[in-house]
């Protein structure tokens, strides 16, 4: 074993129980995915109710994270645990979490691993401003809130990869007639390159109109603005990795929101960066 974990039905590690492991072959390994179906077969989707989770002394530690929604999303509650070392929780309402899990991961630490950081923050002024001032710049579209980021795990269109998610909400104005709100989606690829530098791009994208008799244009119209942006928002995503500009990387993987113990998926995503030897 080197990361593990058991979950049980019940507190005090009764009842049902899954037991799941991730190996050390190979030691890139980041992730195990204990997806929705995993539970519904051993019967305990929105059914845990206790656990425990350890790693071998061989590794650098390691995450479990706990998920409200299928696909990883939602709420969370994250446990850490540190090499040769288990964690217990004989009870999850500690955590608000009894009976409400219907995913999970296991997330392996690194060798020379940076900080976690929140994306959301990252830049002057942050990627999430940024974001907005690009969008707000485009006639005829205000914002009506802050874009959401967060992460989209192995989705159906790209199932290998994993993405920064950003949710923009925007309200259409229509002359004379009643504004819409929508929401622009972009779908941001992270990755180190041969050189070893962090470089991203936006991989894929969508929007979604409120309905109402002009909701099929109005889409129709955003989805031919949005390539527009691209250009732009992907040089201020740049702007923000120069941040790191510095170093050369091995590998990057990602955390759920600003890394606290709970949270939910849609307070940010957080970037770890695995340091060249």
């Amino acid at each position: 074993m080197t990361l593990w974990t058991r979950l049980y039905e019940h507190n005090d590690y009764r009842g049902r129980s899954t037991f799941a492991s991730l190996s050390s072959s190979p030691a890139s390994n980041t992730y195990l995915q204990i997806d929705k179906s995993w539970l519904d077969a051993q019967n305990l989707h929105d059914r845990i109710s206790s656990l425990e989770f350890g790693a071998s002394s061989f590794e650098k530690g390691g995450h479990l994270i706990l998920f409200q929604h299928a696909g990883y999303k939602g709420r969370y509650a994250r446990f850490v645990a540190t090499p040769g070392a288990a964690v217990s929780r004989p009870n999850l309402t500690a955590q608000s979490f009894n009976d409400i899990t219907s995913s999970v991961l296991l997330v392996r630490k690194h060798t020379r691993e940076m900080p976690p950081m929140a994306l959301g923050g990252m830049g002057t002024p942050t990627l999430r401003d940024q974001i907005a001032a690009e969008v707000a710049a485009t006639p005829n579209i205000s914002m009506r809130g802050t874009p959401v980021i967060s992460w989209d795990m192995w989705p159906s269109f790209a199932s290998s990869q994993k993405f920064v998610y950003v949710a923009i909400p925007v309200v259409v104005d229509v002359p004379n007639w009643f504004d819409y709100d929508a929401e622009i989606r972009l779908w941001i690829y992270l990755y180190v390159d041969a050189a070893g530098k962090v470089r991203g791009h936006v991989s894929h994208y969508g929007a979604w109109v409120e309905g109402g008799i002009l909701t099929g244009k109005l889409l129709d119209r955003l989805m031919s603005e949005i390539p527009g942006a691209i250009g732009s928002i992907n040089a201020r995503i740049a702007s923000a990795l120069s941040l790191v500009s510095a170093f050369t990387f091995v590998g990057l993987y990602y955390l759920p929101g600003t890394v606290a113990a709970t949270g939910n998926t849609n307070d940010d995503v957080s970037l770890v960066l695995v340091k060249e030897w």
